[in-house]
């Protein structure tokens, strides 16, 4: 009696955990909510990527400006010295 009551006890347990485990095993068996916060970091993430890509287009168009304006300067200055208006430095 008590192998066929282990034997019904395990076929329901088999019964009610294996659609679980296959969902488990085939990647399908996350809940809702672990597929919510997936999903809302999967989206964090795109928008951290857009603004570092702004942030760095932006830095880099202030960078190209810098440099326009450290030639002009630089510039102008030789041409002061050239014509004897400045010293030469220390």
């Amino acid at each position: 009696m008590f192998e066929i009551l282990f034997g019904v006890a395990l076929i329901v347990l088999a019964s009610k955990t294996a659609p679980a485990l296959a969902a488990k095993i085939s990647g399908n068996g996350a809940s809702p909510d672990t597929e919510r916060k997936v999903q809302a970091l999967a989206e964090r993430l795109q928008q951290t990527e857009e603004k570092m890509m702004t942030t760095m287009a932006d830095n880099h168009e202030r960078m190209v400006d810098i440099e326009e304006r450290l030639d002009f300067a630089e510039r102008l200055l030789q041409q002061q010295r050239a014509q004897g208006k400045l010293g030469q430095g220390e």
